[in-house]
């Protein structure tokens, strides 16, 4: 039985009649006819009794009304569920992420999350910190993978995400390594740092004057990621600052880190949102398998 057939059976029960009924479909009187004469052969049974006033229903066009009407229910249920489904696997999601988190994180954990939602987009923003905060502020992005600040900005929520441990480096034959062992051993060294405004720069340089130090001798700055470096420290003897978990990596080949915990710094990583921003459900899905993921 088709369920166009048992929508135009029960019109015909409510309305006793095939002409009143057909009008109510929008079909012929023929049509609705044979639509009867369908669900009459595929039951093996008379659905109605036909007399100069109309139809009346027959004890087995009875069961076949109530059978029907319970059918019809659950299929609409069955497609409200479906809309809601693809509208929580579709739409789009705005993220920004730590250039270093890309790759280590968010491409890893995207692969999955497509294969299960293929109706959801994305479009990535790549900065630091501080920058996509600012984004997310703006309400520019949904999503931010990012470095805790010290203070996170009362507008936005947040889950943590782990830590992330940055190291000074320099290329494994740089001369002076073995030298290098405390922070008074680095204020002759020459520096490729991030720029002033930014919080690993912020760190590196109240290390060295809480010890006393005159600030490192800078000769390159950028306000790219510090990864951006690492062919940089490779090529020459100017020491930098990175991802410990990347010296591992094809990009960190080559480079090694000072140990240390005077020249570690550690941040703790978040994925942020807007506190009162709306989160779309393929969003909000997204952020928790974020969290969840690692």
């Amino acid at each position: 039985m088709r369920l166009e057939d048992l929508q135009a059976f029960l019109k015909l029960a409510e309305h006793g009649n095939l002409h009143r009924a057909a009008d109510a479909l929008g079909v012929t009187q023929s049509a609705l006819s044979k639509t009867l004469a369908r669900l009459e052969a595929g039951s093996g049974l008379r659905l109605v009794e036909r007399s100069g006033h109309g139809v009346a229903l027959t004890p087995a066009g009875m069961s076949l009304q109530a059978h029907a009407q319970r059918v019809l229910l659950a299929v609409g249920d069955l497609q409200g569920d479906l809309a809601e489904q693809r509208q929580a696997r579709a739409g789009a999601v705005r993220v920004g992420v730590l250039p270093y988190l890309m790759s280590t994180l968010l491409s890893p954990l995207l692969a999955r999350f497509v294969a299960q939602r293929p109706l959801a987009q994305f479009s990535i923003e790549t900065h630091l910190s501080a920058r996509l905060l600012a984004l997310l502020q703006r309400a520019e992005v949904d999503l931010v993978l990012a470095a805790r600040p010290d203070r996170v900005p009362r507008d936005l929520d947040w889950r943590p995400l782990g830590p992330l441990d940055l190291r000074v480096t320099l290329r494994a034959g740089h001369p002076r390594r073995a030298q290098l062992h405390a922070l008074a051993d680095l204020t002759a060294e020459r520096w490729a740092l991030p720029a002033s405004s930014l919080y690993l720069r912020h760190w590196l340089d109240e290390r060295f004057t809480e010890a006393g130090l005159p600030p490192p001798r800078v000769a390159v700055e950028s306000t790219a990621s510090p990864s951006a470096f690492a062919e940089l420290l490779r090529q020459s003897d100017l020491l930098g600052v990175m991802p410990a978990q990347l010296l591992g990596q094809p990009e960190g080949h080559g480079l090694v880190a000072l140990p240390g915990d005077a020249l570690l710094w550690r941040r703790e990583l978040g994925v942020f949102w807007r506190a009162a921003g709306y989160l779309s459900p393929v969003c909000a899905d997204f952020r928790d398998a974020v969290v969840q993921g690692v």
